[in-house]
């Protein structure tokens, strides 16, 4: 149960916007309690970090600390790694992996993940750091040092952590090796659901609901609280229908994407609808990623069709990249390569060399952040051609497709009427990632839905 003091009235509205501010002040019982802290991803998208602590044990448990990269590099709240029990980490998305080997320049904390998504946040870490070094307070040093302490886990593998907790991860169905995590404390139990999809693709499964057992409390990623995406079969026909369009006509569609599981989904997608028998090239991270995801069968769900869909492909060559990435922008057919915002990775030198013919298409498939060049091209037709933020008009056509790998608000709120809470009347769910507006709209939602919701503040606390 979660008490506060209420120091004024606060109507309906206003309840959810201010709660924060009120809940979990005050606590009246003689038990312990178990204690939530947030450290990030409060009202806004990135830099992820909540800290779990038990008043019994003295355990403390950290889920997720990632970054928010702008101008520079944001990191969540600090946070003491000397008394950790653990990090555990949900997926190897930057934004909830990012600020982890901090905990490794003088430290020595477990972390706890599934095996993929530890080879994978290495990749992205490696090339963070290749790209923002500048900004950031570790090294190379660090990111190996984590590998020593790092220990794999398994779906549904119940897992003793400290004193007296446990952790237990469920496929989240976002990205390959992701996981919603189940933390057991002084009898409370806290389900983290990271970024989490319920919806089938091409590339996975999604959640599935029947295997979490009851629980305490829901911290929810909301970060599409207020948007619900088109049916999949719709978005992928959609793209499969103008990239055969352009590809007929004797054009290059040019499809940027993030490296990680979008160019692969994407590759899926058109490998399995691809009666014209174009050719398919794919460059940039998206090959590291490609290598790693053949050494891990279990977590894909077809992974016949993905390695199927890889052999048709033509990978760059990393040694002969130079040729063949003239030739693949000189010739009609499909590229997929990151970064899917452009701004960066191989997709600019694809981009800059197509992006004045009017044979030619970009098709953007993954979430654009607000002033990147990906949104300004949507916004304004014209391409960012440089950090200076030269713009230019292009002639070549621009889409925007809908393949986010984040759940919308139907499957959000699917997901939190089909979860069971061990008390039916104390249903607290705590509302994170996502921007102020959605979360606090999509917390109108979810009280509707017969829960206590909370829109927590950067290093807000709460007791359970």
């Amino acid at each position: 149960m979660i008490l506060y003091i209420s120091l004024f009235y606060l109507n309906r509205e206003k309840s959810i916007k201010y709660g924060a501010l009120l809940f979990g002040i005050t606590n009246l019982w003689i038990n312990k309690m178990v204690k939530l802290r947030f450290l990030g991803a409060c009202r806004e998208v990135g830099r992820s970090g909540i800290l779990i602590e038990s008043e019994e044990s003295g355990d403390r448990i950290l889920l997720d600390y990632g970054i928010k990269s702008d101008h520079t590099t944001i990191f969540p709240e600090h946070v003491s790694g000397r008394d950790l029990s653990a990090i555990v980490l949900s997926h190897s998305h930057i934004d909830h992996c990012g600020g982890i080997p901090l905990f490794y320049i003088s430290g020595s904390v477990p972390l706890y993940c599934t095996e993929l998504t530890y080879k994978v946040s290495e990749i992205l870490l490696n090339d963070m750091l290749r790209i923002n070094q500048q900004y950031l307070p570790f090294g190379r040093r660090e990111i190996k040092k984590m590998h020593q302490y790092v220990q794999y886990l398994s779906y549904k593998k119940h897992k003793k952590i400290g004193k007296n907790s446990w952790i237990t991860l469920y496929n989240a169905g976002h990205i390959p090796g992701s996981a919603m995590i189940l933390v057991e404390m002084d009898g409370k139990r806290i389900l983290y659901t990271g970024d989490f999809n319920l919806i089938q693709t091409q590339l996975l499964n999604p959640v599935n609901l029947s295997e979490i057992p009851p629980i305490d409390a829901l911290i929810i990623e909301s970060t599409y609280g207020l948007t619900s995406h088109p049916a999949r079969e719709e978005t992928e026909d959609e793209l499969v229908s103008k990239v055969n369009e352009i590809v007929s006509n004797g054009g290059i569609a040019l499809i940027p994407a993030f490296g990680v599981a979008r160019s692969q989904e994407i590759l899926m997608v058109l490998n399995k609808h691809n009666h014209i028998d174009y050719k398919i090239t794919v460059d940039g991270m998206a090959r590291a990623i490609i290598s790693q995801y053949s050494n891990y069968p279990s977590m894909f769900r077809n992974f016949e069709e993905l390695i199927h869909a890889f052999k048709s492909a033509h990978i760059i060559n990393q040694y002969r990249k130079k040729i063949e990435r003239s030739n693949a922008a000189s010739n009609s057919g499909v590229i997929i390569a990151p970064s899917g915002m452009l701004k960066g990775g191989t997709a600019r030198y694809y981009a800059e060399n197509i992006i004045n013919d009017p044979k030619n298409a970009i098709f953007l498939v993954s979430y654009q952040v607000e002033n990147t060049p990906g949104q300004i091209l949507l916004d304004t037709n014209k391409y960012q051609l440089n950090e200076h933020e030269k713009m230019i008009d292009i002639v070549a056509k621009v889409f925007h497709l809908d393949f986010s790998s984040h759940s919308g608000q139907t499957e959000l709120l699917q997901f939190i009427d089909g979860i069971k809470f061990i008390n039916q009347n104390q249903r607290d769910v705590f509302c994170v990632h996502g921007d102020e507006e959605t979360l606090l709209g999509f917390a109108k939602e979810v009280e509707n839905h017969g829960c206590n919701v909370y829109c927590p503040y950067i290093n807000q606390k709460y007791s359970l």
